[in-house]
């Protein structure tokens, strides 16, 4: 099975000359409609995939926290960037997701010397229904082939159904470790993060080393890609990671307290 591919970028594109657009948005918002603007395009860059889903609200409180503007000026600032058809309409209005596919072009020069291309609306609208996040419309099927045999007869219930086994292996091959758990434990993942948020002190470097370590188990074959055998190498890394900083903040106070100053007996 394949590692997985870098899908952000470190930069982006950034001209010296506006147009009416930035315009129009300095005029009503001020220089928060400017910085609001490139900052979420350098949230879309750091993002895998480049796109924001801000359907949880708590994604919309840390977005509008790292555009230092309350929530509702972030939204208005994006409804009106969706307007101007800056950000992706039907992607927004339907699932709350920002989508700017002048900016995946802009940054595909990037993505040259990778072994992966980057990512147009297309191959997003089959990365978020093989996240279970939206529905492929029925107007526009997923590319199959011809299933008519030399002889006419229809296709096999079998060789669909391992046709679309095939399909599935390809819509998760480029997929972090972390994003395959999300895709089928989402919901025991929300469970182990509310049951030990208050001991994970930096949850995105816990994520980062779970995707590294299941790199390397992959690459020397100690596991297969798969989620029922995902989850419980996450839940022992996790309880791992925990016992490991409840030593270092024990180890943190025996060092604080060796190091005030000691009480003098008086007598």
């Amino acid at each position: 099975m394949a590692r997985h591919q870098l899908n952000k970028v470190e930069y982006f594109p950034h001209p010296v000359n506006h147009g009416k657009k930035m315009s129009y948005l300095e005029k009503k918002y001020k220089n928060d409609g400017y910085a609001t603007w490139f900052k979420i395009l350098e949230e879309l860059g750091n993002t895998d995939f480049h796109y924001l889903d801000l359907s949880d609200e708590v994604q919309i409180m840390f977005l509008s926290d790292r555009c230092l503007i309350s929530e509702e000026l972030l939204k208005n600032i994006i409804n009106d960037l969706v307007r101007l058809k800056e950000f992706d309409k039907q992607l927004w209005e339907e699932n709350n997701i920002l989508f700017n596919e002048k900016f995946t072009e802009s940054i595909k020069d990037a993505y040259k010397k990778r072994k992966n291309e980057c990512i147009d609306k297309n191959s997003l609208l089959i990365l978020l229904s093989s996240l279970g996040i939206r529905k492929l419309a029925k107007s526009n099927p997923k590319p199959i082939k011809s299933n008519l045999k030399g002889d006419g007869n229809p296709q096999s219930k079998e060789e669909y159904s391992k046709e679309e086994e095939i399909k599935e292996k390809e819509s998760i091959k480029n997929l972090t470790p972390f994003h395959i758990l999300k895709k089928f434990n989402q919901q025991r993942l929300d469970e182990l993060w509310m049951q030990n948020h208050r001991m994970i002190s930096d949850k995105e470097e816990l994520i980062k080393y779970f995707n590294n370590k299941m790199d390397f188990m992959l690459s020397k074959d100690e596991i297969e890609f798969e989620p029922k055998q995902l989850m419980p190498q996450f839940k022992m890394l996790l309880n791992t990671w925990i016992k490991n900083e409840i030593k270092d903040k024990q180890k943190f106070q025996k060092t604080d307290q060796t190091h005030k100053p000691q009480k003098r007996n008086r007598f």
